[in-house]
This record gives structure tokens, sequence and C-alpha cells, in this order.
């Protein structure tokens, strides 16, 4: 699977906005492109800089940062990529 494949929608829960990732983007490029502020770094998904705690959806953990028993919790916005909706505490 590229990087950067099929498009998803990421729910940000606290901020209350909904985001729409495209293909060919990263979930961090289009968190930044809303407001949401963010910390990274590397965005090869080596640093966790960017990490987010996950509430639901299936993700394609594409890092290398994560612990597999953490996958289920987190999500590394600049590689990483939802299959349909995925739904963020941030």
């Amino acid at each position: 699977m590229s990087l950067f494949g099929q498009p998803f929608t990421a729910k940000c829960l606290k901020s209350g906005i909904t985001v729409e990732v495209q293909e060919g983007q990263s979930l961090l490029q289009a968190l930044l492109d809303a407001g949401i502020p963010m910390d990274y770094s590397c965005e090869g998904g080596l640093c966790g800089t960017c990490v987010v705690p996950l509430v639901s959806g299936d993700v394609e953990h594409n890092d290398e940062f994560l612990m597999d028993d953490e996958q289920e919790t987190r999500m590394i916005t600049c590689v990483s990529r939802a299959n349909g909706v995925v739904e963020l505490d941030i």
C-alpha cells in the first residue's frame, strides 16, 4: 500500500473538526491545513513526534515507531493511513 493511498476521513473529537485526507496527502498535512496545531519532526514515521491518540478506526500503521500494543491506541500522522473513518482524541 502506498503511504499516500486512498482518501479517508479523520474525526478530531476534542476540536470537533472533521478532516478529509486526500490521496497523495498525509494526515499530518491535512491536520495542519485544517488549523490543528501539530508537533512533527522527521515526517518519515521514525521519531514519534506527531503521534496522536486513536479512539477508533482501521489504521494502516506505516511507521517504524509504535510497538504492536501501542498501535491499538495511537497513530503516527505523517505516514499512517486509515480505511474509511478514524476517530482521534485531538
